[in-house]
């Protein structure tokens, strides 16, 4: 007859191995408590933080122990939770989650080393998974379940929205397709038309236009009340008569049927600066439509920042060193970018003498601004958020490109897109014709970006000065400004208090060009100013307990600068 004691232990050995074979989610709180860990180790073990997947796992792994340590998390779910750090691309460059689906509806996920190599099974599909993990990458569905999901998280625009219609004109339309960017309609005016932020309306509405053949023919650019008469209208459309010029925009994707609704119905309601239009239509969220290849440039070079894969919501900048292609010095007058949507600026660095050389054609996350190798003062070109872009110097002025350096590639990506989307930039390289009469300089004055300290709720101007101290005059090419997303205004002046430089829109700064240049005598300055909004207009900025916070410098989006870079010669 087996004891009592006996018989007690028995049964909490068994309980015990009920206990271990248990799965995670087998408990009721294994749910809750599973979500609530990753969210935590998002937060702990940011995954576009880390270039190393080990110390990537590594960490989610502490972060488990001690929650499993303080019973908020089963030891079942603790190793689901590491397991599913493992199965990501958390520090893998390059790589991406693949939703593979068979033939019978069965999808299973595999990290392939990039989405080429996500191939579908035979008769099945595949497609590039949604987030970094194999946990949570495909839908139900597989494949099915996403791959027409294409769109951003940007709120719909229609006769709902808060937003004047205009205002979603200026930032939908030519704020998205590049029409503002300096080598379209922004400081260099092509055909004498500015569709920057706060000039658009006044040169459009009852403007006549300036094309010899439409001007002869009567037409205003924006004729109130009649979209069909309008020049801008046939121009987006593309019903152009003979000598009227190409459709618009000439370069990346034309509008959407939805977007080219939306401005004639806004033309035939009376092309009102403010106010909403009840008539137009509701915008559909915007589709990623990735970048095409350039054309390499004639006796020049292409280089091709072949960068990683961001998941929705993700954010990255870093940097990528080439070195320079050609065995002698090059010497070149124009740059030209063509971008993969998701862009927040892309600049061009050479290194400096005074570091080691950079890590050739490796992806350095975080190295913001080519910081490591370059120091924020050797920039040599770059384009702003859009699509397409053309940095070109004046006559007799050009860049070198020293045989033997190195051109750090410095992109900063943020994902508002449902799907993922690949860092990617294509750079054209022209060579100068004949031999140039000056070599280019970058000026990029740090006098007041590292002091900034907003109050939560509050505006403040944050003032900065650069100074000639080179002894010799300073002939600026051209001159820009630099802010985050809570910069509402960037202005600069002359040392006599003329303006030179204003600009209303952060992620678009404009380029003023100098031709003839701006000449800054030695001992001679430029005051600058940043306007910065931290929670009056603007989102507030909160800490990590999604407190309100201060505003400061920093390298992200969500922090703030305030830079003034330009272009220079003193030869």
């Amino acid at each position: 007859m087996r004891s009592p004691t006996r018989l007690l232990a028995i049964s909490l050995l068994l309980g015990l191995a009920r206990l271990a074979a248990a799965a995670c989610g087998d408990h009721p709180l294994d749910a809750a408590e599973m979500t609530a860990a990753r969210a935590a180790g998002d937060l702990a073990c940011p995954c576009v933080e880390y270039a190393d997947h080990a110390a990537y796992v590594g960490c989610v792994a502490t972060e488990a122990a001690q929650r499993t340590a303080a019973h908020v998390l089963h030891p079942q779910c603790k190793r689901a939770l590491v397991k599913c750090a493992a199965r990501s691309t958390c520090g893998k460059f390059g790589l991406v989650t693949c939703c593979r689906t068979t033939a019978a509806g069965v999808t299973k996920c595999r990290v392939t080393r990039d989405a080429a190599h996500c191939t579908r099974p035979r008769h099945g599909s595949a497609c590039v998974g949604r987030t970094a993990s194999c946990c949570d990458a495909c839908g139900a569905g597989g494949c099915s379940s996403h791959t027409t999901t294409t769109t951003t998280t940007l709120p719909v625009s229609c006769a709902s929205a808060a937003e004047d219609t205009f205002d979603t004109i200026q930032q939908r339309i030519f704020g998205y397709h590049g029409c503002a960017v300096s080598s379209c309609h922004g400081p260099l005016a092509q055909g004498n038309l500015d569709l920057r932020d706060g000039a658009a309306y006044g040169s459009l509405v009852g403007v006549p236009a300036v094309n010899p053949v439409a001007a002869r023919a009567g037409k205003l650019r924006v004729a109130p009340g009649n979209a069909a008469a309008s020049f801008l209208s046939q121009k987006l459309h593309g019903t152009l008569a003979t000598g009227e010029g190409a459709r618009m925009p000439y370069v990346g994707t034309s509008l959407t049927p939805a977007e080219l609704a939306f401005v004639d119905a806004w033309i035939t309601a009376g092309a009102a600066q403010t106010g909403i239009v009840p008539q137009v239509p509701c915008l559909p969220p915007l589709e990623y439509v990735p970048a095409e290849a350039p054309a390499p440039p004639a006796g020049g070079y292409q280089m091709v920042l072949d960068g990683p894969w961001l998941q929705p919501g993700q954010e990255q900048e870093g940097c990528f060193w080439i070195p320079v292609p050609s065995s002698t010095d090059f010497y070149t007058g124009k740059w030209e970018f063509v971008l993969n949507p998701g862009t927040h600026h892309f600049a061009v660095y050479t290194n400096r003498d005074d570091v080691p050389l950079p890590p050739s054609r490796q992806w350095l996350l975080n190295d913001f601004g080519c910081f490591r190798e370059a120091n924020y003062g050797a920039n040599l070109s770059g384009a702003p958020q859009a699509p397409y872009f053309v940095d070109a110097y004046p006559a007799g002025v050009a860049r070198v490109l020293r045989a033997g350096s190195f051109i750090g590639l410095n992109a900063h990506y943020h994902n508002s897109f449902d799907v993922p989307i690949q860092i990617k930039v294509w750079t054209n390289i022209y060579p100068y014709p004949g031999t140039p009469q000056h070599v280019a300089q970058t000026l990029t004055s740090l006098d007041t970006t590292f002091t900034i300290d907003v109050a939560p709720f509050t505006q403040k101007a944050q003032h900065g000065r650069f100074v000639n101290d080179l002894g010799k005059p300073m002939s600026f090419v051209n001159l820009s400004g630099h802010m985050h997303k809570r910069g509402l205004r960037f202005t600069a002046w002359r040392s006599n208090g003329a303006k030179l430089y204003e600009n209303f829109d952060w992620a678009h700064p404009l380029v003023v060009l100098y031709d003839p240049p701006l000449v800054l005598a030695p001992g001679d300055w430029i005051d600058y100013e940043c306007l910065h909004d931290n929670g009056v207009t603007r989102p507030v900025k909160l800490d990590a307990f999604g407190k309100p916070t201060h505003l400061r410098f920093g390298v992200t989006t969500d922090d703030e600068m305030c830079i003034l870079p330009g272009v220079y010669y003193t030869d």
